[in-house]
């Protein structure tokens, strides 16, 4: 004996063909009925994909088929060949002769959840559950639409619900995983972590799991279960990144300083772009006054992070702490590229500069002021500004020859810079090289005039910020 709603709509059914004058032959889908469309969609427990035969609507009789039948077939045609869109009109004018065709709503739901629209497939869910509200199909993928707009309560008591009917199944997986992900979504880690224990049970082999289980473990500070599973992961996936990532924090969380540091160390040469990695790195060589060890960390970070002003400072300093005034100053170029008007960083360029010139006053004091003018660029983007500090030291020492032959380069560099031109016009005048001097002064004059730039600050502290990020 048919069920009641099903007598329903055939009755209805063949008045609706009396209407139209078929007395004898009708056309009946042989799928068709809310009892064929819930053995038509429990065969997957959500709407991964869309479901729709691979086959037009098969009829007892196809001497007569209604015109319904054609726009569904129409339909599912279209869905076959991925024209979602123009599917779903032709659904929406079936659903106008017939609404009551759960097989062709659920169809037409699948489409809608593939193209991510939400709220139209809630809507067509809730007529689906309000015909058949144990059809597992159609509560996942209402669970899978809850989560998805954020109603995630919903969704947890969804996948909960589906979870509790079938522990045993193998739909227990997917109702599982989904109520995982409703559960991290809201942040719930004490509940999590025993079903993802229970899930691990169902899927042993799944190396993701188990790393969730010992991110949530160390987490929890359950660091006796996270030493466990990372060991043994360790075993199988000796050079994971995330196993080695969780096995450094396990060790600083214990307290293991070194031991951290080796995962940390082996995990950078997995991926040395790891920023984690390197921060950390950086502050255990820190912490132990490795000044060197910590500074290439701090390269590699910047090699990805250019504009981390905290880190150039940093950089800065190790470098004049180990003896390296010229790097210091590009570190310092870099800065200033980025917070122009910061005058500690003006200060500190300048005694990096004062210390590359103490360093480099011998080569200038042996006539070597043009030979080192042109090697400085390999050395400094910031050439003029060391010179000049050069020219103070040799000032305060009262080396006026060698004086003048500095001053007389920063003038054919820099023609705008006064202070040096007037400086070396009046050395020239007191060693009796008048017209020399005057000839200067003219050419000072002409430049003035003429509006020349100083070709330097903020520009030379950009070249300087691009070399040291090659």
């Amino acid at each position: 004996m048919l069920p009641l709603r099903t007598v329903k709509f055939n009755v209805k059914y063949l008045l609706c063909l009396a209407t139209f004058c078929l007395p004898l032959f009708f056309c009946v889908p042989v799928s068709s009925g809310r009892t064929a469309a819930r053995d038509a969609v429990q065969t997957a427990p959500a709407a991964e994909v869309v479901a729709v035969p691979d086959h037009d609507v098969q009829c007892e009789n196809n001497k007569l088929a209604p015109d319904w039948k054609l726009i569904w077939d129409q339909a599912r045609q279209l869905a076959r060949e991925k024209k979602y869109r123009e599917a779903l009109v032709q659904y929406e004018l079936l659903f106008g002769r017939k609404e009551n065709i759960d097989e062709a709503r659920w169809e037409y739901t699948t489409i809608l959840l593939h193209l991510e629209r939400w709220r139209q497939a809630e809507t067509q869910l809730e007529m689906l559950t309000a015909h058949e509200p144990d059809n597992k199909s159609y509560l996942f993928a209402l669970a899978q639409v809850s989560l998805s707009m954020g109603n995630v309560e919903r969704a947890v008591k969804l996948y909960g619900q589906l979870y509790g009917q079938t522990p045993g199944s193998p739909e227990a997986v997917p109702a599982l995983e989904g109520l995982i992900r409703a559960l991290e979504r809201q942040g719930q880690d004490e509940a999590l972590l025993p079903l993802v224990e229970q899930l691990i049970l169902r899927k042993p082999d799944d190396l993701n799991l188990q790393k969730k289980l010992a991110r949530l473990s160390i987490k929890l500070n359950r660091t006796g279960k996270a030493g466990d599973l990372l060991q043994k992961l360790r075993q199988s996936s000796p050079n994971d990144p995330e196993v080695l990532l969780l096995s450094a924090r396990l060790q600083e969380k214990l307290g293991h300083v070194r031991q951290a540091a080796a995962f940390w160390r082996r995990l950078v040469v997995l991926e040395p772009g790891n920023r984690e990695g390197r921060r950390r790195l950086m502050l255990y060589y820190r912490s132990r006054g490795n000044g060197a060890m910590e500074l290439k960390q701090i390269e590699a970070l910047l090699s990805k992070r250019p504009d981390d002003t905290g880190l150039l400072d940093r950089g800065a300093k190790l470098n004049m702490e180990l003896g390296r005034a010229d790097r210091a100053l590009e570190y310092y170029d870099c800065s200033l590229a980025l917070k122009p008007d910061d005058k500690a960083i003006v200060r500190m360029m300048h005694e990096a500069r004062k210390t590359l010139a103490r360093d480099l006053l011998a080569l200038v004091e042996n006539n070597g002021s043009r030979m080192l003018w042109q090697d400085l660029v390999k050395v400094t983007a910031d050439r003029p500004g060391v010179y000049r500090a050069i020219a103070g030291l040799l000032r305060e020492q009262g080396k006026v020859a060698e004086l003048i032959d500095v001053l007389t380069i920063i003038h054919q560099e820099d023609p705008a810079d006064k202070q040096a031109g007037g400086e070396l016009a009046d050395l020239l005048e007191k060693q009796g090289r008048v017209d020399e001097a005057r000839l200067l002064r003219k050419e000072m004059n002409r430049t003035g005039e003429t509006g020349a730039k100083k070709p330097g600050s903020r520009g030379g502290h950009q070249a300087g910020c691009r070399n040291l990020l090659k």
